[in-house]
């Protein structure tokens, strides 16, 4: 008795799979908008002021207690950690929106 070998399966048409330098180069991208986004904060007055007006916010305080956070040291940490995570953010958004704008173009030509 001799067994019949199965048929191959047909593949699934799966997304595209990204590589690992199209991933590097997506995170330096992220990195490098979020260090763009958070020297914003650093060089830009109005920036500066935002900052400081969100700080003093009764919500803000709220984090303060939430946290424990007692010292002035401890307050500005989380305000850099605020800052910071906003600039993540901000900087996801960025590279998503470019990137969905650049498979768009490159869709076009093709």
């Amino acid at each position: 008795m001799r067994l019949k070998k199965a048929p191959p399966r047909p593949q699934v048409a799966s997304p595209r799979e990204v590589s690992v330098m199209e991933t590097l180069i997506r995170t330096a991208i992220l990195v490098g908008l979020t260090l763009a986004f958070a020297s914003v904060f650093r060089f830009w007055q109005p920036a500066i002021k935002v900052a400081q007006h969100t700080a003093g916010t009764s919500a803000w305080q709220e984090l303060y207690s939430l946290f424990h956070i007692d010292s002035g040291v401890g307050r500005e940490q989380l305000i850099l950690t605020g800052i910071m995570l906003v600039c993540f953010l901000l900087a996801l958004v960025v590279q998503s929106v470019g990137f969905l704008v650049f498979r768009k173009l490159r869709k076009n030509r093709a």
